[in-house]
């Protein structure tokens, strides 16, 4: 490209032009910024302003003139006036360099719309006060009404965990600092939040000897390491979910006996950002246990010193013999007993159950029965009991007494009866959540399902004992006509399917993105049984995540995708290829000579040559790929399934199309070359790699000659003839 060495200086004319050129350029890039701007002169109250800030606020330009300061004060909030004329005089006395602050503006049709409003002083007197002010008006209102939604799902979020007071839930950072402490856990542990929030750790409830004890079965190069007991659970609570009884000491210095689960947190980016604990108290349903544990080991003695209730009963129902332990059971003698029948002691409405069950035995339909039964003391108060009854009969089959063995579980079925309660409880708390709450079993089948899920999912029906695959369905963005094997979501192993990225249900044909929560499920031996699935329609979430992730990869220049977001949707096609196997390709363009362009005619001009040269990119590609400027004069083209074969034909016309660009500037035409290296993206391959990989070609398309295509498979390199201006 031949290049004059100094331009000759336009006339005046050409400078007019060029500066009438500009300011329509800065009026272009003010009404594609869909900014409202405003000029004010503060001694005179001269302002102007354009048809944008009028349009803000739902009126044209016209309805508002003439304009002045007095128009901007009716219709600001009257609690954000004051504010903003202070800021004002902050900046009129020189005391801030920009005025600067955000206000609620009445809307024409009496809603109050959100307004940054920003500007500066452009001109000031002698005597240090303001000649001109310009400024403009942002419309901020989906943003403000962003963070009132996100305020309110905080707010919501706290209530629920608020409302779980049977359950004790304690969230740490990273380091182990508490840094929530519900309702749940007060109950539980006898503190109060205040105490224990970013001052304590949650070893603090741990019995010490229960804590040592389990710190001691650990290998020792884990007792070497000096790893505390939060970092030996939060290490294993980063993998998956772990839970495990302990021993909790309360303030008041009472031990509890509690099931703990502890689970990771994690922000939308995967980062695990601290922990959560979940502890429910089965200090009385342990004890209940070891009482039947300790019933049930009395059976084994003889009749009359059997702590288990024992009785011989005639086929009439009267007490032939009882042990003692029934006695203390029933609290009778024995005298007291062989006098009366068992119909007189049993409750009234568990007497015909017990004796259809008696005739089943003298007809021979059964060998023997169990019933839980209630009986009525000598005192008057209701026993519980579980009765096992076998029949006795002769060497001729006749019968002839009954065998009963009572046990007493009454505290037992009090105990059942607060665990059912509790459960009734989180059950009630479940359905006014109004996400999808799923448990399932490792088979995939629905044991519970909340109101929300029911109204959502149940189709014809019940949910529970159905497959969850055929109720629901999942696919993901990348392929949503690709329905999600469900086996994935219940394999502890698999790392397959990110859940909180890209999920969609299909509901009615329609796709709703959602985040799928899910928390493993043990039983008490610590073997996994199931999982919990927490799903949350977060349509409006992602839509706002993906204007936000848009704005911030996005190169302002060129409007191509930049560095940031090529690096992500490089990773995505890395990604994806290892899913399905098909081939991708990666162009690494760079121009030639761009330099001296710079130099000789200015950056503006350097600017056209990149807006043009990204145009030819833009449409010399299909819509599924990705173009991206990385940085300075250096481009870069994504191929989704495009294989090297077919991606130098593409990067041939590109080549050309380039190079038969003529961009005027000035009464100068400016051509550009460029070298383009293509290279093949590989499973396995980091980002950096893949970039490298076609950097290098790119080099050889440049050492050869310039303005040629360079690829990892080629002997020759397709070489074009070079373009000059």
């Amino acid at each position: 490209m031949s290049l004059p060495a100094t331009p000759p200086a336009p006339p005046l004319q050409s400078q007019l032009d060029a500066a009438l050129a500009e300011i329509r350029r800065l009026r272009g890039v003010i009404d594609g910024s869909a900014a409202g701007t405003w000029e004010w002169n503060p001694q005179t109250d001269e302002m102007r302003v354009n048809a944008r800030w009028a349009e803000i606020v739902g009126y044209a330009l016209a309805e508002l003139e003439p304009v002045s300061s007095d128009t901007f004060v009716q219709l600001v909030h009257p609690d954000d006036l004051q504010r903003s004329d202070a800021v004002l005089s902050a900046h009129l006395r020189g005391e801030t360099p920009f005025y600067e602050c955000l206000v609620r503006m009445r809307h024409r049709q009496g809603h109050w719309v959100w307004v940054q409003d920003r500007g500066r002083v452009l001109e000031w007197d002698a005597q240090g006060g303001g000649l001109w002010m310009a400024g403009a008006h942002a419309d901020v209102n989906d943003l403000q009404q962003a963070r009132h939604d996100v305020s309110a799902a905080r707010q919501r979020l706290q209530s629920i965990v608020d409302a779980s007071d049977e359950v004790a839930i304690i969230v740490t950072d990273l380091a182990g600092t508490i840094t929530l402490f519900n309702s749940g856990a007060e109950r539980l542990l006898g503190y109060q939040a205040d105490e224990v929030v970013g001052q304590a750790r949650p070893t603090l409830f741990h019995e010490v000897q229960d804590m040592q004890h389990f710190l001691q079965t650990l290998p020792a190069e884990q007792r070497r390491d000096g790893t505390d007991l939060f970092g030996i659970l939060s290490e294993r609570a980063r993998a998956h979910t772990f839970s495990r009884q302990w021993t909790f000491v309360r303030k008041d210095g009472r031990q509890r006996q509690v099931r703990l689960s502890v689970s990771a947190l994690a922000d939308a980016q995967g980062d695990i950002t601290g922990f959560v604990g979940m502890a429910t108290d089965v200090t009385e349903v342990l004890q209940a246990r070891a009482e039947a544990r300790l019933a049930e080991e009395k059976f084994a003695g003889a009749f009359t010193s059997a702590a288990l209730g024992m009785g011989l009963v005639s086929l009439e129902g009267r007490w032939l013999d009882v042990n003692d332990a029934l006695c203390r059971i029933l609290g009778y003698s024995r005298d007291e007993l062989l006098q009366v029948d068992f119909q007189r002691l049993t409750h009234p409405e568990d007497l015909d159950a017990d004796l259809q069950l008696v005739d089943d035995l003298l007809r021979g339909k059964r060998a023997h029965y169990h019933l839980d039964k209630r009986y009525i003391s000598r005192d008057g108060h209701l026993i519980w009991a579980r009765l096992s009854v076998s029949l006795v009969r002769s060497e001729q089959g006749d019968p002839l007494h009954f065998v009963s063995q009572i046990q007493d579980v009454t505290s037992e079925r009090a105990s059942e009866l607060r665990v059912l309660e509790a459960e009734a409880r989180s059950r009630i708390t479940l359905d006014a959540v109004t996400d999808l709450v799923l448990s399932v079993d490792l088979q995939g089948r629905i044991e519970h399902a909340n109101a929300a899920a029911v109204r959502a999912l149940r189709g014809e029906g019940t949910l529970h004992g159905r497959h969850v695959s055929e109720v629901m369905q999942l696919t993901t963005e990348y392929a949503p006509q690709s329905v999600l094997d469900m086996s994935v979501l219940l394999d502890p192993d698999s790392n397959a399917v990110d859940l909180h990225s890209d999920l969609l249900l299909v509901q009615e044909g329609v796709n709703v993105p959602v985040d799928v929560s899910q928390a493993w499920l043990h039983d008490d031996a610590g073997t996994l049984r199931g999982a919990v699935w927490v799903i949350r329609d977060v349509t409006q979430l992602r839509a706002r995540q993906r204007e936000a992730r848009q704005l911030a990869e996005l190169d302002p220049l060129t409007e191509l995708i930049n560095r940031r977001g090529f690096d992500a949707h490089l990773q995505q096609a890395i990604a994806h290829l290892e899913r399905t196997g098909q081939a991708a390709s990666l162009m690494f363009i760079d121009l030639d000579q761009f330099k001296p362009v710079n130099d000789t005619y200015g950056h503006l001009a350097g600017d056209a040559v990149l807006w043009a040269v990204a145009n030819v990119l833009r449409h010399g590609v299909r819509d599924s790929d990705v173009v991206a400027r990385l940085g300075g004069d250096e481009f870069a083209v994504i191929l989704a399934g495009c294989s090297l074969r077919r991606a130098q034909r593409i990067a041939g016309e590109l080549l050309h199309g380039i190079g038969g660009l003529s961009i005027p500037w000035e009464q100068h035409t400016i051509r550009v070359g460029v070298s383009i290296g293509i290279a093949s993206i590989r499973a396995g391959m980091s980002v950096d790699e893949a970039v490298a990989a076609a950097d290098v070609q790119c080099y050889r398309a440049k050492a050869s000659g310039r303005n040629t295509v360079q690829s990892e498979t080629d002997g020759e390199a397709d070489v074009l003839p070079p373009t000059v201006a």
